[in-house]
């Protein structure tokens, strides 16, 4: 469950993120997930292969077509014998500075605590994940699974596997 709701309140945090870009620079939303011109996406960034690692098991790739903010996001999850046996992990990139990005979910109420060497920064918080900023992109990994109560050195470790692909 608690999976489920980290991964909405990514999804509304990350399209309030991009709404807000559309609505100050009049570009179409659809521009937001185009692919950059270096040529990494989410999915450039979490592999299955690093998604199993940070789970700890096999992983399946969710469909996930952006929503309807358009988003740049890559989904990994299982399903065990028991609805309550599951897990996912994400990462959602979007075309923002880290500070713009971070700045939006302080201003929502999020509270974040700095995650030195990782990127050009990052910032962590057990409410809305791990925020890396690399250049003018930002980085937002989630990751959850039934009976992890908290997963932070988790986040942070695959972070800091995948963070050079951003």
């Amino acid at each position: 469950m608690r999976a489920i709701a980290c991964l909405c309140l990514t999804a509304v945090l990350a399209a309030c993120s991009n709404h807000e870009r559309s609505a100050t620079t009049n570009e179409p939303q659809a521009e937001a997930s185009a692919v950059p011109a270096d040529g990494s996406n989410a999915c450039d960034v979490l592999t299955q292969e690093a998604a199993a690692k940070a789970l700890g098991r096999p992983v399946e790739k969710l469909d996930n077509q952006g929503g309807p903010a358009g988003l740049d996001i890559c989904q990994y999850g299982y399903q065990g014998e028991r609805l309550t046996d599951m897990g996912n992990v994400s990462v959602t990139v979007q075309p923002l500075d880290l500070a713009s990005v971070k700045s939006g979910a302080e201003a929502q109420g999020y509270k974040f605590g700095s995650v030195p060497g990782l990127g050009d920064a990052a910032y962590y918080s057990a409410e809305v994940g791990l925020y890396v900023g690399k250049g003018n992109r930002t980085a937002i990994y989630l990751l959850a699974a039934n009976g992890m109560d908290d997963p932070k050195g988790k986040v942070i470790a695959l972070a800091r596997d995948t963070v050079g692909r951003l």
